[in-house]
């Protein structure tokens, strides 16, 4: 290869081909590098049963605000009430089971359905009362179920060699016992997240995968026990174990 002359440093013969074969070479190595570490990224095998299986903890939401008032003897038209105490009502924080069934439409898209069950309790704190200090009161515990389904799609990026990061969005039915499971209210969940699966075996072509899976949601809960007949926003965190067989 003949260098020009305005490429020549005077002194250090033929230095501009070396420099342009070192970059070359550089940028192949890195296309290389690349390219192992897209095909070594671990992933789903499409068109493959996903199970998993773990604990929920789900995170405690308001369910209505009221106050215990009596009529006074003020004059006017509309006399103003006098508030004896208020009551802040909530639906607690409580731990959970879930398990799920999926199937990989791709690599990267997975459909599933699962279920949830856990135990959170009615709670009561009672604030301004003009007799007592203010108090916690612990109400009845429900029995909650939730049934749902979900579209899960794993990012084209990886945390490591074993992490692979997703998102999730789905729906489900909320059923709630109460009263000695004689009363039931029912609702709807809906819910948007993100979280990883940490392969522990498989995950680069082999029939089956074995790993762990977290995942945080942010949950709109429409129906329900709620005394306010409001909507209510409240986060999900789970982990489990997936087998893709």
């Amino acid at each position: 290869m003949k260098v020009p002359e305005v490429l020549r440093v005077p002194g250090v013969p033929g230095l501009v081909p070396r420099v342009l074969r070192c970059w070359g070479a550089g940028v192949l190595m890195c296309w290389s590098v690349a390219s192992a570490n897209a095909q070594e990224a671990p992933s789903l095998q499409a068109h493959r049963v996903v199970v998993e299986g773990g604990v929920a903890w789900s995170g405690g939401y308001a369910i209505g605000d009221t106050d215990a008032q009596l009529r006074t003897n003020a004059t006017g038209t509309a006399p103003p009430p006098f508030t004896l105490f208020s009551v802040s009502s909530d639906v607690s924080r409580a731990a959970g089971v879930t398990a799920r069934v999926g199937f990989t439409l791709t690599p990267q898209l997975a459909v599933e359905v699962g279920g949830q069950f856990g135990m959170p309790r009615v709670g009561f704190s009672i604030s301004q009362d003009v007799e007592a200090a203010a108090q916690r009161l612990e109400g009845e515990q429900l029995k909650q179920y939730l049934f749902e389904g979900a579209l899960v799609w794993q990012l084209p990026v990886r945390l490591g060699s074993r992490v692979r990061p997703f998102v999730i969005g789905g729906g489900g039915y909320l059923r709630q016992l109460h009263e000695e499971r004689t009363l039931v209210e029912t609702g709807q969940i809906y819910y948007g997240g993100i979280g990883a699966r940490y392969w522990l075996r498989g995950g680069s072509g082999q029939a089956r995968s074995l790993g762990l899976r977290g995942d945080l949601r942010v949950n709109l809960r429409r129906g329900g026990i709620d005394f306010d007949n409001k909507a209510r926003v409240f986060p999900t965190l789970a982990a489990s174990l997936f087998l893709s067989l």
